[in-house]
């Protein structure tokens, strides 16, 4: 086992993770409203347990990209898993012009800041035209001190620091959240599926009381 296997396989116990799951079918439909529903190719960037390309149930192709080769063991039927460096990945898998969305969850706080630039820049090569790049990460502007609870965060991220590297690519900026999801799972508050649909239904003014994670819309024109 690698040390990024043993890493999430501590932080994530099979009790965890279907929690996690049943939270990100709520996450998934209210997140169905950023995404065309003709959405061609989508592909999970870090997708991790595939609790995002499993759940959203849009796109003719789904894609789960990532480092940690457990990322095999929970990919559903239809979605077509690559496991490596996800930047090699793409440029392997997929043409210019060929994506419809790339989604990235709690990822680019463990990547540099050049490494975040040139995947950001690769994305807007792939992705067609009106072509769209999600992100959910938390932001340190929120998250404060507790960020760096996690072994792996190297980099803070805050939206606008993200905003300003996006437009500087060419990426319309089409919406944020600044305050979204609170920071992790492992958080106290309630995780009931109902009280994440309720949450959901109430922001932004939920996200305003205990959102510290960032929503972040791109679209390629």
């Amino acid at each position: 086992m690698s040390d990024l296997q043993e890493l999430y396989a501590n932080r994530f116990s099979e009790e965890a993770e279907a929690r996690k799951n049943r939270l990100w079918v709520e996450i998934c439909r209210y997140l169905r409203k950023f995404i065309p529903a003709d959405a061609g190719t989508v592909v999970d960037v870090a997708a991790g347990y595939c609790d995002f390309i499993n759940n959203i149930g849009i796109g003719k192709k789904k894609f789960a990209l990532d480092l940690n080769p457990d990322v095999q063991k929970h990919a559903v039927p239809g979605v077509e898993v690559l496991v490596g460096d996800v930047e090699e990945s793409m440029g392997r898998r997929f043409a210019e012009g060929a994506v419809s969305l790339f989604f990235m969850s709690n990822f680019l706080e463990h990547i540099s800041k050049d490494k975040i630039s040139s995947l950001m820049r690769m994305e807007y090569r792939l992705l067609e035209k009106g072509g769209c790049m999600l992100i959910l990460t938390p932001n340190i502007k929120y998250v404060g001190g507790k960020y760096w609870d996690f072994f792996d965060h190297i980099t803070p991220i805050t939206d606008k620091a993200l905003v300003e590297e996006a437009e500087s690519i060419g990426f319309r900026t089409e919406r944020v959240v600044e305050r979204f999801l609170p920071f992790t799972t492992k958080s106290a508050l309630p995780q009931a599926p109902w009280i994440v649909r309720l949450y959901l239904a109430l922001m932004p003014l939920s996200g305003r009381v205990f959102g510290e994670q960032s929503l972040l819309l791109f679209v390629k024109p």
